[in-house]
């Protein structure tokens, strides 16, 4: 993206850089009670929005990361020794939140954080 110089147009990579984050929740992952990663995600997105988990639903989470992925990596089977554990935090933007699934079975749920320029 070009920068006219007038700032109307900034380039988001750098808009990304300058966005501080706020958690605004947070919701621990447990396979057996949650069943899919997804199921989690979409509920800890309907706490921070303070609505139903039904309303969680433009856009599509798929459209925003390979949830599957992040569910394989972190918490899926390895054949031959067992339960897989990946460690790492995936970050992913979803809405106007900013979505970070901890290997540790947290999922974090952050907005961006008002920030006094005076």
């Amino acid at each position: 993206m070009t920068n006219n110089g007038s700032g109307a147009e900034r380039d988001e990579s750098t808009l990304e850089q300058n966005t501080r984050w706020r958690q605004v929740t947070q919701r621990h992952y447990d396979p057996a009670r949650d069943g899919e990663l997804t199921t989690a995600i979409v509920f800890a997105v309907a706490e921070a929005e303070d609505v139903s988990p039904n309303e969680v639903t433009s856009p599509p989470l798929y459209e925003s990361v390979d949830v599957a992925a992040i569910e394989n990596a972190f918490f899926g089977s390895n054949p031959e020794d067992g339960p897989r554990r990946g460690t790492g935090v995936v970050e992913f933007r979803y809405a106007d939140y900013l979505v970070k699934v901890r290997s540790d079975s947290w999922i974090q749920i952050c907005e961006p954080a008002e920030i006094d320029l005076s």
